[in-house]
């Protein structure tokens, strides 16, 4: 398959994955293991969603590029860790609560691996010629 056609899915996919994450399955979390901060997640939100899915477009177009299931998932899933990471990073810092930077990053990895193997597995690896 031609790497373009690999870098535009995966940033699509990558794009959409960040989208899903910051918009529902984050704020799905922290809601689940600590509710005290789920007003923070909704204010820090708002500045950072684009960036941080600017982060994943990255990681899913480099997990695609790369390609493997295993290759992908962890190229993936620590373009994840840094979007969790950060995100969490701004929700620490707004509420104290120093145990949303953990949350957001773990949730973060998570997703991101999952997708990285259904993104690098559905390419196979990348080779030349």
């Amino acid at each position: 398959m031609n790497k373009i056609n690999r870098l535009v899915f995966g940033g699509v996919i990558g794009l959409m994955a960040g989208i899903s994450f910051h918009l529902t399955v984050l704020p799905f979390v922290a809601e689940s293991i600590l509710p005290d901060v789920l007003s923070n997640v909704y204010a820090s939100m708002n500045p950072a969603t684009f960036w941080l899915a600017a982060i994943w477009m990255i990681g899913g177009a480099a997990a695609a590029w790369v390609g493997g299931a295993r290759r992908g998932g962890l190229i993936f899933g620590l373009g994840g860790l840094v979007a969790g990471a950060l995100f969490g990073l701004s929700m620490a810092l707004a509420s104290q609560a120093w145990a949303a930077l953990l949350v957001a990053a773990v949730a973060g990895w998570f997703y991101g691996w999952g997708a990285g193997l259904l993104v690098g597995g559905g390419f196979g690896p990348a080779v030349e010629g």
